[in-house]
């Protein structure tokens, strides 16, 4: 394949296949899975290692919350640098200072000092460069993958699903045989791999934004002023921020979960959230083989109903526990599920964002996008603070609740302004 500048995309239609010829493209994508596997593994293994030393489901939530901080803070910021600039490098750049962090952090571990201030501090830097990877790494993802962007997003989608499954698997088992040392040093080899992978490939020239047009901060207001202005822009990202304020802060409990109702060992804890992981694979595929453009949104819509839906049903289970046969079974179910309905909405979230930007906005409205899952935190904070106070399932039946409130608002909301496409307006 011919990869080209979105600007210029070629006419003839081209699929999955053609896209694991591009060597651009499959270097990116693997780039992808690997900090994927990583970022999963982190997750799982600073926050049962938080459980452990500070027996906090509170200090627990802090781990994802200061992961997902740095979306609202910095998201929108890279989007516009990230139109300034050579995407490559800039990628480079950040892989090359989380790839450092690692290194620190096994030093710190390994000596026997690494306490929970450490944690944060590793999470937060983390956080930034995850901040970055929707207007730097997925852009270039879309701009190389010419007319066959629902499927390259789709296939970007399925595997980083996957990682959602091996990540959490490969950080309890490397947390209970070699330490939170152990699973730095991990973290360090994987970067070191992706640095190598995306330094070695010559990628096609993409045009970026002369650096002299206007200021930094004039390009960042105007990538928020385009989405404040498009209705269809407003209605996707409103469902954004209701399913990662409401929906996708439930993950920070399922360590909680694991070690106090299910009384599970690191190894077994990372068993249960792969399983969300393993749903989230099964999810993204059947996505990429049945999406149409007419039924993007309802995929996308409807994905975020059932997800939230059912972390009211896990939040029943955890209640019952003690009366549930095989709890371990029935929790995990659950999780398989909400995997399958939380694919739905991300391999969706990117392509409608993406389509509905002017190509010259692409990254700024990927930037914004990345400003509205940075709202993550707030539903990290409040479901950490009830668990603390009241218990982990109490605080997993509160946020269904207030989730599903909230996007029925948003639906009713942008149903009275005429917004949603036809092909979603039929009943449901």
């Amino acid at each position: 394949m011919n990869s080209a500048n979105v600007e210029h995309q070629p006419e003839v239609p081209q699929g999955i296949k053609s896209l694991l010829f591009d060597k651009g493209f499959l270097a990116f994508w693997m780039a992808g899975t690997l900090i994927g596997v990583i970022r999963w593994l982190q997750l799982l293994a600073l926050s049962v290692y938080t459980l452990d030393i500070t027996a906090s489901p509170f200090l627990v939530s802090m781990v994802p919350l200061l992961f997902m901080a740095p979306m609202a803070l910095t998201g929108p910021l890279w989007g516009v640098v990230a139109d300034r600039t050579d995407r490559k490098h800039l990628f480079i750049a950040t892989t090359a200072l989380v790839c450092s962090v690692s290194l620190i952090m096994a030093y710190v571990a390994h000596v026997g000092e690494l306490v929970f201030g450490h944690i944060a501090i590793a999470s937060l830097l983390a956080g930034v460069f995850w901040a970055t990877d929707m207007p730097i790494r997925r852009r270039l993802i879309g701009d190389l993958s010419g007319n066959a962007l629902a499927p390259a997003m789709s296939l970007d989608a399925a595997t980083g699903n996957a990682t959602r499954m091996l990540g959490p698997l490969l950080g309890g088992l490397t947390l209970q045989l070699m330490g939170i040392a152990g699973v730095f040093v991990f973290s360090f080899v994987c970067y070191t791999i992706v640095l190598l992978l995306v330094a070695s490939v010559q990628l096609p020239q993409i045009k970026v934004l002369s650096k002299s047009t206007t200021s930094l901060f004039n390009d960042l207001a105007g990538g928020v002023r385009l989405v404040s202005g498009d209705v269809w822009l407003k209605l996707v990202l409103s469902v954004t921020i209701v399913f990662n304020i409401f929906g996708f802060a439930f993950t920070s409990m399922i360590p909680v979960l694991g070690a106090r109702q299910l009384k599970l060992d690191p190894f077994w804890v990372g068993v249960l959230s792969s399983l969300e992981g393993l749903g989230a694979f099964i999810g993204a595929i059947m996505v990429a083989l049945i999406a149409r453009p007419e039924i993007h949104f309802k995929i996308y819509f409807r994905g975020v109903a059932v997800y939230l839906a059912l972390v009211g049903v896990l939040a029943g289970l955890a209640i019952n526990i003690s009366n549930i046969s095989l709890p371990f079974i029935a929790c995990g179910a659950v999780l398989v599920g909400i995997g399958i309905a939380g694919a739905c909405f991300s391999a969706m979230q990117s392509t409608l964002s993406y389509l509905a930007a002017p190509p010259a906005f692409r990254s700024r409205v990927l930037g914004v996008l990345t400003l509205c899952i940075g709202t993550a935190p707030i539903g990290f904070f409040c479901i950490g603070w009830v668990a603390e106070q009241l218990s982990a399932p109490i605080a997993l039946c509160m946020t269904s609740l207030f989730g599903l409130a909230a996007l029925a608002f948003v639906r009713f909301r942008y149903r009275l302004a005429g917004s949603i496409p036809p092909s979603s307006k039929d009943k449901s």
